[in-house]
């Protein structure tokens, strides 16, 4: 089976570890990964896409994968995945839909020392401040949210096939961001049956090939919904020494393009 891994070339130099792993073990499965660069694409197309059968998708761009889609190429996340992963308008109101509460998103901006600001497609916490100290000239992208402040931490619930494989909560030191990547410690969670339904519940409708959905952990132990991360990584669970994740992808790719 021959298949395409496509990648923007800033996120490739962080990620270049990863795309060996999965190249190395999906031989392994008898898959042929290749590397190609978005940009590339755009600009030149894929003259040998009738010979690929799938494709994994970590650009972050929808509409790559629906011009993928259109051409019968099975994409993994497929576009209504990376849509809801990469604006956050979208990914709350099919919060609203699943009747899942969500920091509130605000039409009123006084009193801003407690509204947070974020960019709509933003991810590992960036661009994200409180709005009395923003100091951006363009509001167009982004919105502004009622800024929670009874937190205890960040869960991330990894997906799977729209089944939670593991469930890691982050912590912070008191600041605005739950980002691993921001020297904030992490530890599995135990979640309880009543997570794993609220999870599904949000879940409801959708087929996550492999997300991240985050739910922000209340004092009270209430969970609201933070966002879905479509390239999801794998970091925090290696830390952790769980490291499955890639053969359970690949495992479920496998499936898919046998039609299991």
């Amino acid at each position: 089976m021959n298949g395409l891994l496509i990648y923007n070339k800033a996120d490739y130099k962080k990620n270049s570890d990863y795309v060996k792993w999965i190249q190395d073990m999906a031989a392994q499965f008898g898959m042929k990964i290749e590397l190609i660069f978005s940009d590339d694409f755009y600009q030149h197309g894929y003259e040998k896409y009738d010979q690929i059968q799938f494709a994994i998708n970590r650009t972050r761009d929808y509409h790559l994968s629906l011009i993928l889609e259109l051409n019968h190429v099975r994409v993994f996340n497929q576009s209504t995945i990376t849509l809801l992963g990469n604006n956050k308008l979208a990914a709350y109101r099919h919060a609203k839909e699943q009747n899942i509460k969500y920091p509130p998103v605000r039409l009123d901006w006084t009193n801003q020392d407690k509204i947070i600001s974020k960019p709509v497609d933003g991810h590992g916490g960036e661009g994200v401040q409180r709005l009395s100290e923003l100091k951006v000239s363009d509001f167009k992208n982004r919105i502004q949210q009622t800024l929670l402040t009874n937190l205890m931490g960040d869960i991330r619930f990894y997906v799977i096939n729209n089944q939670i494989i593991q469930a890691i909560i982050r912590k912070n030191d008191g600041g605005l961001l739950f980002n691993y990547s921001q020297n904030n410690t992490c530890e599995i969670f135990e979640y309880t049956h009543e997570h794993h339904q609220l999870v599904h519940q949000f879940l409801h409708g959708l087929k996550a090939d492999y997300v991240g959905v985050d739910f922000f952990l209340t004092d009270e132990g209430e969970l609201i919904f933070n966002e879905l991360e479509d390239v999801v990584g794998s970091r925090m669970l290696s830390d952790l020494g769980i490291n499955n994740t890639t053969e359970l992808f690949l495992t479920h790719i496998m499936n898919q393009l046998k039609g299991a």
